[in-house]
Order: structure tokens, then C-alpha cells, then sequence
């Protein structure tokens, strides 16, 4: 039995142990620092990442909270987005990006993706009603839509624009960086993302001072300069995970160019093979958070990959409209959703696959085609 055809040794779908074996003196070193000070909550490290993380992005202001489901809702709600209200969202997404709208007492309107898998605008203008207060644009699998050609919407239907940069930290189109795009912006840390926390973590990124202003009273039970103004929420990120989140950002331009370099290889060798991918435009930096494939025989292919040790996710197999939380519309209105739902599928893609996994994953593939 070859090393391709042996599933003794299951290859990592994400790359997590490796990264923190990788970085284990350093991040021993700073969670000791961390653990010495005693200050475990809105220490000083946490205010470094925000500054960090708001120059990296563009944006005057950044906000770190407990969660990146937290950072999308404080982010809606700081944008006065509240009961009786619209926002549209893409069909396609982790539940978080939809379960958000609905924590604000808003009901989200779906719509179709386009053959990026990003929010499909002419369909989201057909969508607007006068109930339209927000749109949000879900940067998914790691790339980035046209942050001009959202600006214009957003001014022709004068709607906000609220970022889901959850899945695209580091991600470009042109000069403009994920997480820099509109009103607000949300990040995730969640321990599956391009720059994870161990553990939860989010931030909400933002040129306005206001919103970041009332994310911090959110944040904290309400709280601004000593009195408790609203009712808020316990959504803190500890000083442990802002050590970490530092350190590794650090090496987030090394990592995301090994991601690039992977995918690169899997373009080129799978282009001969009936398969699609969502489409990248020339424009955009993609970071890779997945490499998103598209197969008509998704399940026998993927029950395939896991016989030899190659494991792989559906991302995503249901589109909001399916779920029983919403079920609100047929499949007719979303061809593009209910096609990719039902033909993806995610290979590993992670800085720290070795080259003799990324061999073994390229002939997997291909052995299932052969």
C-alpha cells in the first residue's frame, strides 16, 4: 500500500497544533507575562491588538469583544439596526452571519451569491424595501468583493454597509483591506481562522467614533466612564487571547504567502479535472481561510478523500433559506446558493501542511478522477 492510498496517518484539516508548536517559546513566554500581571481582563495587550489590528485594516478604530457572532451583532446594532427593520444578507454563510440580524429583532432578507460566492448586488437591489436598513457583505472563504462598487450601493439605496470580514483578515481588492470596508466591520478569531484566538474572540473595526464608542459600552454591561448608560452584555476578549492573537499576527504575511503558494499548486494541478472553484477577481489578494471546490459527486468524493487520510468539510451544505429557524423562500430564488450548497467541498489549506501532505492531497484528488 503506497503513502497515497494509507490512512494511517490522517492529514490536519486546520492547521492549529502546528501553529502554536511553531510559536510555543514565544507564546509560553507572553501568557506567563500575561498570567504574572494578574490583569486577565482589559489589560493593556488587548488595547496593543486593537491598534494593531486598526492599522492593518485601515480604520480609525477597533474594538475587541468576546466573539466574532458579537462583533457582527454590536456592529448592526451600532448602526441603529433594531426591530421592524430589513437587512440583507447572502444565502450562503456560516449561521452566524444570519443569527445576528435576528438577535437585533430585524428579519434578514436572503439572496442569491454570485459565481465568487459573495453577496450578489443586482439581486440585492431587486431586494431593497423601504424597511432596508443594512446590507451585510459576507467576505467569504477568504476573499474580498469590490469595496467601490458596495460604497455605490450603499449610496444609491441609502443603506448601510456592515463588513463580515470573519473569514478574510489580511484579504485586499486593490488598495482596500478586508475589514476596512463600510460603517463597521466584524472580525472572528474563532480557533478555525486565518488569525485565531485559543478559544472565542472577535473585533468590530470602524471609521466612526460613535459606533466604537457604543461597541465598547455593548461590550461591557453598558458601562462608559464609570456609569452604566444601557443594558449591555459581558462580551470581553481576555488578555490571554489578545498575547496570543499579537504574536501571531506577527506571522500572518508568512502564513497567508504558504497558503497562496498551496493553492496555487492545487489550481494548477486540478485544472484538467471536472471540478469548479468559485471564481477570484484579478483584483483581489485572496488569503485562502479555504479552498472551496465544487464536484458533482461531492459526497463520493469527499467519502473517497477521508478512505486515504485526506479529511474535508461542506462549507456550506445548507443555504440560510433551508434552515427551520428561517425556511422562508423556495430554492427557485437561489440558484447559485442551492447549487453550491449542494456540490462543495473544503481540502486542508494551512501554512503548516508539509510539502509531502500537499503531494498526497494533489494525488488523492486526482486518484478519485483516474
Amino acid at each position: 500500500m503506497n503513502a497515497v492510498s494509507n490512512p494511517a496517518h490522517v492529514i490536519d484539516f486546520a492547521g492549529i497544533k502546528r501553529e502554536h508548536a511553531e510559536l510555543a517559546d514565544v507564546l509560553n513566554a507572553r501568557i506567563a507575562e500575561v498570567m504574572a500581571s494578574g490583569q486577565m481582563l482589559q489589560g493593556p495587550g488587548v488595547v496593543a491588538l486593537e491598534q494593531s489590528l486598526a492599522l492593518a485594516c485601515g480604520r480609525a478604530e477597533a474594538v475587541c469583544v468576546g466573539s466574532g457572532t458579537d462583533a457582527l451583532y454590536f456592529a448592526l446594532l451600532s448602526v441603529g439596526v433594531g426591530p421592524g427593520d430589513e437587512v440583507i444578507v447572502p444565502d450562503i454563510s456560516f449561521i452566524a452571519t444570519a443569527a445576528a440580524v435576528a438577535r437585533t429583532g430585524a428579519r434578514p432578507v436572503f439572496v442569491d451569491v454570485d459565481d465568487a460566492c459573495l453577496l450578489d448586488l443586482e439581486a440585492a437591489g431587486r431586494a431593497v424595501t423601504p424597511r432596508t436598513k443594512a446590507v451585510v457583505m459576507v467576505q467569504l472563504f477568504g476573499a474580498m468583493s469590490d469595496p467601490e462598487a458596495l460604497r455605490a450601493f450603499g449610496a444609491a439605496y441609502g443603506v448601510a454597509i456592515i463588513e463580515d470580514a470573519a473569514q478574510a483578515f489580511g484579504a485586499t481588492h486593490g488598495e482596500a483591506a478586508a475589514g476596512g470596508v463600510g460603517l463597521a466591520s466584524a472580525l472572528s478569531f474563532d480557533p478555525m481562522k486565518v488569525l485565531s484566538a485559543p478559544g472565542s474572540g472577535g473585533a468590530v473595526l470602524t471609521d466612526d467614533a460613535s459606533i466604537a464608542a457604543r461597541v465598547r459600552r455593548l461590550r461591557y454591561h453598558g458601562r462608559e466612564a464609570g456609569d452604566y448608560v444601557e443594558p449591555g452584555y459581558n462580551s470581553q476578549l481576555s488578555t490571554l487571547a489578545a498575547a496570543v492573537l499579537s504574536t501571531k499576527l506577527e506571522r500572518q504575511t508568512d502564513w497567508a504567502a504558504r497558503r497562496a503558494r498551496i493553492a496555487e499548486r492545487y489550481i494548477h494541478e486540478f485544472s484538467d479535472l471536472p471540478l469548479e472553484r468559485p471564481s477570484v477577481s484579478p483584483h483581489v489578494r485572496h488569503v485562502w481561510h479555504k479552498f472551496v471546490l465544487r464536484a458533482a459527486e461531492r459526497d463520493r468524493f469527499m467519502a473517497h478523500l477521508k478512505s486515504v487520510g485526506v479529511p474535508t468539510l461542506a462549507h456550506y451544505p445548507r443555504p440560510f433559506h433551508r434552515e427551520p429557524m428561517f425556511g422562508v423562500a423556495a430554492d427557485g430564488l437561489f440558484p447559485n446558493a442551492v447549487r453550491h450548497a449542494g456540490s462543495t467541498l473544503s481540502l486542508p489549506i494551512h501554512a503548516h501542511l508539509t510539502e509531502v501532505e500537499v503531494e498526497r492531497i494533489i494525488a488523492a484528488v486526482r486518484g478519485f478522477f483516474a
